[in-house]
């Protein structure tokens, strides 16, 4: 390789010398035209060479491992599981294709955004993020690496955002007494305290007050009677009531047995596991109108975000 890169750079320096030579170009012989062809070749062939050199040095997996440790501003373990799924896939599709993922061009990652089509269109947008963050974060790290993800067509537009509907407190009762003990548990840890699904996975108890870790950094606080209540009448453990479970799994099965309910009547709407929390930020704001109260009840990082959140509730 190094014989051969040192042979290019001979032959581009003579043919340099030749054009420099020359005269504008709209007075070049056929000649004249076709060494100009012959030298742009030559610069296309080594460029390539020295791009091959250079991506050689470039460790993908300990890149990846390290954009994965930071995955997201709040370097969560949900992001970090998606995002490696995603690099997983990419991977598995470009060794399909017998190409280097660090040279990867637009074109190409059309075509791996193409190959996801049987996924659901969130998913694909999920997997096309997780890549071209990845991407992003390499290019700033090694500044001959581009993101040739940044201004695709190819992923899926972005359906219209589900209305939010808020159950009713009456609505989080009967929910609470239908669905099976460890679910109707989560719900009121949900509802009645305002923890996000991710979190009750890391949750901890101690007599009335708990610990967890949400959006990246460890939470703590109290937890009312009704979701210790809920807790006890699941026979669930204090330390770690819902460690066993995944938060997608946990969403789903509230998700379905919610559906069922709704079917039956008994509720209007097939709520999601995130829509407890909306039931509770609600709640508390109607308390006072205290936002900095409810910012802290959130665990949001700001009033700016608190803001927003109620904006989207209605409640501001």
């Amino acid at each position: 390789m190094n014989a051969i890169a040192a042979r290019a750079g001979d032959d581009i320096k003579e043919m340099a010398e030749i054009l420099a030579a020359f005269p504008a170009p709209e007075k070049w012989t056929r000649e004249q035209k076709a060494q100009a062809v012959q030298f742009a070749a030559l610069l296309d062939t080594a460029q390539k060479m020295i791009k091959a050199k250079t991506m050689a040095g470039v460790d993908w997996q300990k890149e990846k491992a390290a954009f994965l440790d930071n995955a997201g501003r709040t370097r969560s373990a949900h992001t970090r599981t998606a995002y490696r799924a995603a690099l997983d896939r990419l991977e598995a599709w470009a060794e399909r294709q017998k190409t280097s993922i660090l040279e990867l061009t637009p074109a190409q990652a059309d075509d791996f955004i193409y190959s996801l089509r049987d996924r659901a269109a969130a998913s694909i947008r999920l997997d096309v993020s997780a890549a071209s963050s990845f991407f992003t974060w390499l290019e700033r790290r090694h500044a001959e690496i581009k993101n040739p993800f940044r201004g695709t067509k190819a992923r899926p537009p972005k359906k219209a955002v589900r209305k939010i509907v808020i159950p009713t407190a009456g609505e989080v009762e009967a929910m609470i007494r239908e669905l099976p003990p460890d679910l109707a548990a989560a719900v009121s840890v949900m509802a009645y305290r305002g923890l996000r699904v991710g979190t009750l996975l890391t949750l901890s108890i101690a007599v009335d007050r708990f610990t967890g870790h949400s959006k990246g950094k460890d939470i703590s606080g109290k937890l009312p009677a009704l979701a210790l209540d809920a807790i006890k009448a699941a026979s669930l453990p204090h330390r770690g009531p819902f460690a066993g479970e995944r938060a997608n799994t946990l969403d789903k099965r509230i998700a379905r047995a919610i559906e069922k309910l709704r079917k039956a009547g008994k509720v209007q709407a097939g709520y999601s596991a995130h829509d407890f929390r909306h039931f509770f930020a609600v709640q508390e704001y109607r308390k006072d109108h205290d936002i900095h109260r409810v910012k802290g009840l959130l665990h949001h990082t700001s009033i700016s975000v608190t803001e927003n959140y109620l904006r989207s509730l209605g409640e501001i």
